[in-house]
């Protein structure tokens, strides 16, 4: 099945059908096609969703951005694995509280937005993602697991802001390993032994 007619199948699931459009943005809903006419952004943001991603979306094995938020989404299902293309993922503002282990196939994944969901702690299956070098998990529940963020050799910007964390493991945060960290909103402890030359930008 071509990639446009699996956007008309998915269309049939929506309040509204998608556009082509030349570019996505964050306030943009539709999808980009390349000169092969395989989709590679798609953006179905606010789409009243109701919990689930259509089964389509994962039919779509050239996307490299997808926007999901504001969907009422609580799980992010197994087939995520299928889009090994897939660069950036916003799945902000939805019900969020764990991530499946398959998503650690997402093998060029370098964007993860996971703001404004329910984790209570950091997934440990981000610390598998190969290239990941943005993680937004601001705006969540999160009191432990950022142990799990160091293990992702690439990783370089991490969003914890407005979350529970009382500490942050700086002693184990290789010299010029992370570039921006963001932990404004928590009730942080003193940190002993911080070593801030290990970090380019932290907010705290």
């Amino acid at each position: 099945m071509s990639d446009s007619s699996i956007i008309e199948a998915l269309n049939k699931q929506l309040i509204r059908p998608l556009k082509q459009v030349k570019k996505i943005s964050w306030i943009t809903k539709g999808y980009v096609l390349n000169e092969k006419h395989q989709v590679t952004h798609l953006s179905i943001f606010k789409c009243r969703l109701n919990g689930s991603i259509p089964k389509e979306v994962f039919e779509l094995k050239h996307l490299e951005y997808i926007d999901i938020r504001e969907n009422e989404i609580n799980q992010l299902p197994d087939e995520i694995q299928q889009l090994i293309q897939l660069r950036y993922l916003d799945i902000r503002n939805n019900g969020l509280h764990s991530l499946p282990e398959s998503i650690g196939q997402l093998k060029i994944l370098e964007r993860l937005y996971l703001g404004q969901n329910s984790f209570t702690t950091v997934p440990a299956e981000i610390g598998r993602l190969e290239s990941i070098n943005l993680v937004d998990l601001s705006e969540n529940q999160i009191s432990s697991g950022c142990e799990q963020l160091l293990k992702a050799k690439q990783l370089r910007n991490i969003y914890l802001n407005n979350n529970q964390l009382s500490d942050f493991p700086f002693d184990k945060v290789g010299l010029n390993q992370i570039d921006e960290l963001v932990l404004l909103d928590n009730p942080l402890k003193e940190q002993h032994g911080m070593v801030r030359d290990k970090i380019n930008h932290l907010v705290l």
